[in-house]
């Protein structure tokens, strides 16, 4: 007698494991808005906990945070651009620097602006602690050290110009390249402080073109094309004679 065949389960196809990670990423994804929970920091947070919102100081902080955005992605194109050679047969190098630097000030002032205006919201318990030390804020931890932390990155990037001559032209530029590090921490610290950043809008899109934009000269950045290579004399010895 032979013995009764095995039952066999159904094996699990593609299709059927395919709709188990729709449906997981599906929920992952739209769980924050079927529970309706709301930003933290925003009004609808402050109602919830009977906190007062300032308007006012919201307005202030979208709009500054829009432009330090805005001139820190020129910041970073224009360091780019001060390494093309053919730019310096029309415009003098002096100039493109000047106009690197106060694009750079610039910058870090409206951030400050930005980070400032925390001050006076009571929903985020933001004070001069939170916002000198990274990742010591109570409200959105994370997001709001990445911010931090780039900005006072930011600033030791820029206040390294004076010192140039110590460090030495290479030293000194190494260093400044750390720029594009400061530019991933505040592009982190948008895209996770709201939501905004990650929708489809023109906001979103326009912070998604800065930094493709920053992405791709990071990329001309590491990989030189074989005329940089040969002419690597074109770096000037700043070490005798720095840029003022």
């Amino acid at each position: 007698m032979t013995a009764p065949p095995r039952a066999r389960g159904r094996r699990p196809t593609a299709s059927t494991a395919l709709g188990l990670l729709a449906i997981s990423l599906w929920f992952l994804g739209c769980s924050p808005a079927c529970a309706a929970e709301p930003i933290p920091g925003s009004p609808l947070d402050a109602y919830n906990h009977h906190v007062p919102y300032d308007n006012g100081s919201h307005m202030i902080a979208r709009y500054a945070a829009i432009v330090s955005y805005t001139l820190m992605v020129a910041v970073v194109l224009f360091g780019a651009i001060l390494r093309l050679r053919f730019l310096h047969r029309t415009v003098r190098r002096a100039t493109l620097y000047g106009a690197h630097m106060v694009l750079a000030l610039s910058a870090l002032i409206f951030g400050a602006v930005h980070g400032f205006t925390f001050l006076y919201q009571p929903i985020w318990n933001i004070g001069v602690v939170e916002l000198t030390v990274p990742f010591t804020a109570d409200v959105q931890q994370i997001p709001v050290g990445l911010g931090v932390l780039g900005t006072e990155l930011g600033i030791a990037v820029g206040c390294s110009v004076w010192l140039q001559r110590r460090l030495g032209y290479r030293t000194w530029l190494r260093f400044h390249q750390l720029g594009y590090a400061v530019f991933a921490l505040i592009w982190l610290h948008v895209f996770t402080v709201h939501p905004e950043p990650r929708g489809s809008n023109l906001v979103a899109g326009a912070i998604a073109g800065g930094a493709g934009a920053i992405l791709l000269a990071f990329l001309v950045r590491i990989f030189p094309s074989r005329s940089r290579l040969r002419q690597a004399t074109y770096e000037y010895d700043m070490d005798a004679e720095p840029v003022r």
